[in-house]
């Protein structure tokens, strides 16, 4: 599918991700973005002149938020330069990738920057005229939580669309899903160890103005909750007959995360190890029926193996946004995705759910988890609102 979209090692970042209603609740995210690309861009030595073109990705609005990418360009550096907003949901990231992967496989561009962003905290709630409503009543809309609550196509809220797909596949029992969060967040810790060795490979702490007198600094992920077998053991399922608990799923959050897409040679110069080749090969897109969100994860994924030639068999890494348990046990039903190599040094159950950003997150992680193998196949796949799902395959050598 695609042969000539490559990423940078090192050329990409996360920005710690934290709880909603943390350290992070008040900051706009595309400034908060803006600053943290600038740093990326200092750190690695990287002047954001070089960048044509830039994908920006975010799902919550925000004031002034009708001139997302330009703004964020001029703020990050590059005040010559746009591009496309990407709005979708979970998929995102994953989107705002193959949209910059697009540009640079038919030459529109040759160095593209994306960067996504969401805030979950504080999120806005609209409102709109309804002259016809008792005595002029406007129509409101809280983004984050109605949204959560119900799909407006599906009628049903998110968390029941994994209890249909779990139902739909054999069932899953709270002893299950309860294993496999426990398992997520151990995996969570394999990128703490040592000091946060791992994370430290990729993430820019950035700095939060509190007042007009005190900043501080987010070096790492804020509002991380142990998932423990006896704590998951006291908790009640949400529905009388289901699978999933409170902590067998993730939380809202706010951060960012980004990379670039750019052309072989220019990837190999920009490098920090010019004998490490991080190559897009596909991208795929499904959606599911009705009300079955998490199926279409499985879709998603085949679809982008197919593109890029390879088969599960193939894989040495596989990151997933897995907002529920379920999603990544029945994924593994149906593909035969042995666990061992599935969201190795954390996913989104465990770190958290910004949405635009959560995919280009586990993209780079992925990206640093082949690199510590010595190389493979990678896939990434989640889920996302609308009953849709997204996935992208990759190559580093």
């Amino acid at each position: 599918m695609f042969k000539k979209a490559f990423i940078p090692y090192k050329g990409y970042w996360s920005s710690p991700f934290s709880r909603w209603q943390g350290t992070l609740q008040n900051q706009h995210p595309l400034v908060l973005a803006a600053a943290t690309a600038k740093k990326f861009m200092e750190l690695r030595g990287y002047d954001p002149k070089m960048l044509d073109g830039c994908v920006y990705g975010q799902t919550i609005g925000m004031p002034a938020w009708f001139y997302s990418n330009p703004w964020f360009c001029a703020l990050m550096g590059n005040d010559r330069i746009s591009g496309p907003t990407v709005s979708q949901a979970c998929a995102t990231g994953a989107t705002a990738v193959y949209k910059a992967a697009c540009d640079v496989e038919v030459g529109a561009y040759s160095n593209v920057l994306v960067a996504t962003a969401d805030r979950c905290s504080n999120g806005p709630h609209s409102v709109w005229p309804n002259p016809n409503g008792p005595g002029g009543e406007v129509i409101s809309e809280n983004w984050l939580m109605d949204n959560f609550n119900k799909d407006p196509y599906g009628g049903e809220a998110m968390f029941m669309t994994a209890e249909l797909v779990a139902k739909d596949n054999g069932g899953v029992s709270k002893e299950e899903s309860d294993g496999w969060a426990v398992k997520l967040y151990e995996k969570y810790l394999q990128s703490t160890a040592n000091d946060r060795e791992f994370q430290k490979g990729y993430m820019i702490p950035v700095d939060v103005q509190i007042s007009k007198k005190k900043t501080i600094s987010l070096e790492e992920d804020e509002g991380i909750m142990p998932i423990t077998a006896d704590g998951l053991a006291k908790l009640k399922t949400i529905l009388p007959d289901g699978a999933l608990t409170f902590g067998a799923q993730t939380h809202p959050a706010d951060g960012n995360a980004g990379m670039i897409v750019t052309t072989q040679e220019k990837a190999k110069e920009l490098s920090k190890d010019q004998n490490v080749a991080i190559q897009l090969l596909s991208y795929g897109y499904a959606r599911a029926q009705k009300a079955r969100m998490a199926a279409a994860v499985s879709p998603s994924a085949t679809m982008a193996l197919e593109k890029a030639g390879i088969g599960v068999k193939d894989l040495a890494a596989v990151k997933t946004h897995n907002p529920f348990s379920i999603n990544d046990i029945v994924m593994c039903r149906i593909m035969k995705i042995p666990q061992e190599i599935l969201n190795n040094y954390g996913s989104s159950l465990v770190f958290g759910h910004p949405q635009g950003p959560t995919g280009t997150r586990c993209v780079v992680e992925l990206i640093e988890e082949l690199v510590k193998k010595g190389g493979g196949y990678g896939l990434f796949a989640g889920c996302a609102a609308g009953d849709t799902g997204a996935a992208i395959v990759l190559k580093v050598n």
